[in-house]
């Protein structure tokens, strides 16, 4: 009675993570496509939106340097409610602000909060249900794509009504939520993946590993074209093709749509780690296609092609990555997701403070060949790499 009432509470803890996947989705779609309405209300210029996205990160790089004290003090479970609740009051925050420093500093208030989120949820999804994290990982991202999809039609209506409403509304989803969590028992298998380090350093162990630092390259690179082109590209179809609300919604739910074909594709071969990396270098080099041709597209028809190959593309580097890294350190991961989220925080800081330069200087149009050269880059730097699940 005693293990079926564990398994139980296990099964309960990791549906709720997947009902706050969904809920992420929707409140991860707000700052990219309400843009220009946060922007109008603000008083902010492109480039300063752009330096915006690039300072709202360094709240993630300081959690970074600061995890490894923080996860001394704070356990997985604890770590996830309090980066609920920190979140729902920034969104609270940010859907009142009418000033650009208040809601830059609920901006970075979110980033803080959303990485003690991020770090703490690998560990409690894999230690939820251990037995099936190989299907548990890629459908989470997968619910993931198919909430962000809605978020289409959710934002279209933000778009046709009151702006903020968005921000209030996930405020208050977020705050159910926290104390959802805090009322749960934590799943039995926590400590056993989220070994704390005998040593500050040991908690960076792996940045020492040659392999891991090039796998590293290429995810820091994906994942910061993956960020921008929830706002780059809605704001060059507003611009070359006129695109309004409804344009913009469809192109939000065409880019999902695509991503959540290539979720869909990845499971089967997420099984078999072996074909983990040759995966990912063809989801890559479908990336680079895809963002040379949206560059080029004569017209919103052609642009909308593009951006469901931007998709396909995207989709799936970071469940088929997700699942290859605990695969080969798989006592690692805490460090893996600490370290993934810098990676991911380095590129957010810089890449958008580069394209804006490129806006200024060249257009919005250089943008994306910029980006599909950086994509390119990073396939380079992920074809030496030896990756091999552990025990292979």
């Amino acid at each position: 009675m005693k293990g079926g009432s564990v398994v139980w509470s296990g099964m309960r803890f990791k549906h709720l993570l997947f009902v706050m996947v969904i809920i992420l989705a929707l409140s991860s779609s707000l700052f990219g496509w309400l843009f220009e309405e946060i922007r109008a209300a603000n008083g902010m210029s492109v480039e300063e939106m752009g330096g915006l996205m690039s300072i709202g990160q360094v709240g993630s790089l300081v959690s970074f340097l600061l995890m490894p004290l923080v996860s001394r003090v704070l356990p997985p479970h604890v770590m996830l409610v309090v980066g609920l609740l920190g979140s729902s009051i920034a969104l609270f925050g940010m859907g009142l602000s009418r000033r650009r420093i208040m809601f830059s500093l609920f901006f970075l208030a979110s980033s803080f909060s959303g990485y003690l989120y991020s770090i703490s949820n690998p560990v409690l999804m894999v230690a939820s249900d251990p037995s099936h994290m190989r299907r548990n990982i890629p459908l989470m991202h997968l619910i993931f794509s198919m909430g962000a999809i809605v978020s289409g039609w959710y934002i279209t209506r933000l778009k046709e009504g009151v702006w903020y409403h968005g921000y209030l509304q996930m405020a208050l989803l977020y705050l159910i939520m926290a104390l959802l969590f805090a009322v749960q028992k934590s799943p039995a298998d926590t400590q056993r993946y989220a070994t704390r380090a005998v040593r500050i350093r040991d908690s960076f162990s792996l940045l020492t590993n040659r392999r891991f630092l090039s796998y590293l390259l290429f995810l820091i690179i994906a994942n910061s074209i993956e960020y921008t082109n929830v706002v780059y590209p809605l704001l060059s179809l507003a611009e070359r093709f006129d695109a309004g609300p409804a344009e913009i919604g469809l192109a939000i739910s065409i880019i999902h749509g695509g991503a959540t074909v290539s979720r869909v594709a990845v499971i089967p071969l997420l099984k078999r780690g072996g074909r983990a990396k040759p995966t990912l270098v063809a989801l890559g080099l479908t990336s680079v296609v895809a963002l040379i041709l949206f560059s080029r597209s004569p017209s919103l028809r052609f642009a909308y092609l593009s951006m469901v190959l931007l998709g396909l593309g995207m989709g799936g580097v970071n469940p088929v990555s997700q699942v290859l890294e605990i695969s080969v350190w798989p006592q690692e991961i805490l460090q893996l997701s600490n370290i993934r989220s810098m990676g991911s925080t380095v590129g957010r800081i810089i890449i958008p403070l580069v394209l804006s330069a490129i806006i200024a200087s060249r257009g919005l149009s250089k943008v994306f060949l910029f980006l599909a050269a950086l994509m390119a880059v990073g396939v380079g730097a992920l074809l030496p790499s030896n990756l091999q699940p552990s025990g292979q």
